[in-house]
């Protein structure tokens, strides 16, 4: 029995130590080091500028408003930019190799839609309150991510209705 945990914690720290190498330490033999994107905080913004939602070192700006998107609708684009260690803003990589990812908490009630780069579109399926958290992924890991995000889908409203109509394609 002893053995099997002697085993077990060797089995677990090589794991560990593999995981963490992997993605670029510095002093890694390794010839396949990637540059990872380290922020400290995220601002998303709305089309006027109008700041969204703001998280610095893990603390949301309680000041705002919650995000909120109507069931049945698409919110206006919401561009993220990135805080630095001194709260500067700074834009988001642009190489091929870091993109946006995403968690929706309920995704029966709510749907992301990204149109690439660092920006996308909250689209309201059904009623209720779920979370978000954002991330830029890298490589198969996320490289940064934001505290969960609390998104309240309003009432379902016909398309109309919506305070922000989705292009339409043109022939």
């Amino acid at each position: 029995m002893k053995f099997i945990k002697t085993l077990s914690v060797a089995l677990l720290s090589s794991v560990l130590c593999a995981f963490f190498a992997a993605c670029g330490d510095n002093n890694s033999t390794s010839t396949d080091q990637h540059e990872h994107f380290e922020v400290e905080g995220w601002n998303l913004y709305w089309p006027n500028w109008e700041l969204a939602y703001s998280v610095y070192r893990g603390k949301a700006d309680t000041s705002l408003e919650v995000l909120k998107v109507n069931a049945n609708c698409m919110s206006e684009h919401i561009s993220i930019k990135f805080l630095d260690e001194n709260k500067k803003e700074v834009a988001g990589p642009s190489d091929d190799e870091h993109s946006l990812g995403w968690e929706v908490g309920d995704s029966k009630l709510l749907d992301i839609h990204w149109e690439g780069g660092w920006g996308f579109h909250l689209k309201g399926i059904k009623e209720g309150e779920t979370t978000l958290i954002l991330k830029v992924n890298h490589h198969g890991h996320a490289d940064a991510r934001t505290p969960e995000i609390r998104i309240v889908v309003d009432k379902s409203l016909k398309a109309d209705e919506c305070p922000f109509q989705e292009d339409e394609d043109e022939d």
